[in-house]
């Protein structure tokens, strides 16, 4: 009898032991955590946030500043195309953007996009003639797996493929410099 007294005894003293490092984790205090292998950490998307534009005289250029954050992606390329190229990135649909040529801009491992998939960021913009030249429409063309694409519309025709538009990278922002006449 003394014996299995001394096993429940055990027993007890396991469970209320077991219940004694258990519980503090649900009432606050303090925890023992399992070794889990550490992983890097995940990458920050950059979210675009806002489009404006303006005319810069001096450069002979309008400007296209897309804003994202917390940080602006470091892949983006601009280049003129033409209409037949305004498709919408994953449907293949044609996207109608105002204009007599076009800018195609894309941002790689980017967002336009919160958590729950409403958007951060216009989808279709246009400008007056006072804010800028020759830019006059700034439209979406896609917000697909990692992929950002925006269409711009022009006043002017492109000129010859010598000149491209430039894009510049300003911490949280992507200025794509498109010259005017």
């Amino acid at each position: 009898m003394r014996m299995a007294h001394g096993i429940f005894g055990a027993i007890v003293a396991l469970v209320l032991g077991l219940l004694f490092v258990a519980v503090p984790a649900r009432a606050g205090g303090p925890t023992v955590s399992p070794a889990t292998p550490v992983s890097p950490a995940t990458p920050v998307t950059p979210v675009l946030t806002g489009i404006s534009a303006a005319h810069a005289a001096s450069a002979r250029a309008d400007l296209v500043r897309f804003h994202f954050q917390p940080a602006a992606p470091s892949e983006a390329t601009a280049r003129y195309v033409p209409a037949s190229e305004l498709i919408q990135d994953g449907s293949g649909l044609p996207v109608a953007v105002r204009g007599r040529s076009f800018v195609k801009v894309v941002f790689h491992h980017a967002a336009a996009h919160d958590e729950e998939g409403r958007a951060t960021a216009p989808r279709n913009l246009f400008f007056p003639g006072r804010a800028t030249t020759n830019v006059v429409q700034a439209r979406s063309g896609g917000d697909f797996e990692g992929v950002v694409t925006y269409f711009i519309g022009l006043r002017e025709p492109a000129p010859g493929p010598q000149v491209q538009p430039t894009v510049q990278h300003t911490g949280t922002s992507v200025i794509v410099a498109i010259p005017t006449r």
